[in-house]
């Protein structure tokens, strides 16, 4: 039985309510960054991880083509929340949380290099001026958030750059597709079903679950907005993303993508 990681946040529910009706994986629920530490280290076989935990260790993983934790225009579960506007941080307090890799890069590419600036950073203080969230915390403020200014990470990047954004990457271990590799193939088939058919009747899925504080509309218009195609634009998304990575210092080299076939 494969060991798969689960995020346990609203945006990927629809794959891993599908993927749990099976009854054949062993889901490992999970923050992003636990769930990277746990593919490293070889607690579970595969999942949507990190996008920048494929990029440090590409030696380890094979990229599950076709399917990606993604967005276009907006996200809404990765965002930045403050009292004053995002042009005025510069040399000033910001809380990046502390479950993910991605995104709180991405906000420094964002910082450094479209406006400019450069914030003090800060994992400690969730009560700076500005704070970077993500998931359903982020999900949660963005309907239902005090803050005088929220700004959608995937938007901002979509201005810079005009790409899509790639949050996370559908991974699996080097090590299990070489000793499991008819398992991992059926997996991987079986995924691509599972994708296209995720939003099909999202409608039905809210007989399964409810988020606290959101409207069923709220909900299914998020499930709407979160993407799961790895395109070929998406791909140029996520490379762009890794050179400005390099060029900040917080990721060493671009990686080839090596996908699963």
């Amino acid at each position: 039985m494969l060991s798969i990681g689960q995020i346990d946040y609203a945006n990927v529910y629809p794959i891993f309510f599908e993927l749990a009706k099976q009854n054949r994986y062993n889901l490992i629920k999970g923050v992003p960054s636990y769930l990277n530490t746990a593919i490293r280290e070889g607690g579970i076989d595969a999942g949507f991880c990190s996008s920048i935990e494929y990029a440090r260790n590409p030696e380890k993983y094979y990229v599950i083509p076709n399917i990606s934790i993604s967005c276009i225009n907006v996200v809404k579960s990765v965002m930045f929340f403050a009292d004053k506007p995002i042009e005025e941080f510069d040399g000033e307090g910001v809380y990046l949380t502390g479950e993910s890799g991605t995104s709180v890069i991405l906000f420094e590419i964002l910082m450094r290099e479209k406006y400019k600036i450069s914030p003090q950073f800060t994992k400690e203080n969730e009560k700076a001026p500005g704070v970077v969230l993500i998931g359903d915390k982020a999900l949660f403020n963005t309907y239902n958030g005090k803050y005088k200014y929220a700004y959608d990470l995937c938007s901002l990047w979509n201005e810079f750059t005009g790409l899509p954004f790639v949050f996370a990457l559908w991974i699996v271990r080097k090590e299990t597709v070489h000793e499991r590799y008819a398992e991992v193939a059926e997996f991987a088939q079986e995924l691509e079903v599972i994708k296209t058919d995720s939003k099909k009747n999202l409608a039905a899925l809210l007989d399964h679950y409810t988020f606290k504080g959101l409207t069923s509309y709220q909900i299914i218009d998020y499930w709407e907005t979160i993407k799961y195609d790895l395109s070929e634009n998406h791909i140029r998304g996520l490379l762009k993303y890794y050179s400005y990575a390099v060029k900040i210092g917080r990721l060493k080299k671009v990686p080839a993508l090596e996908f699963f076939v």
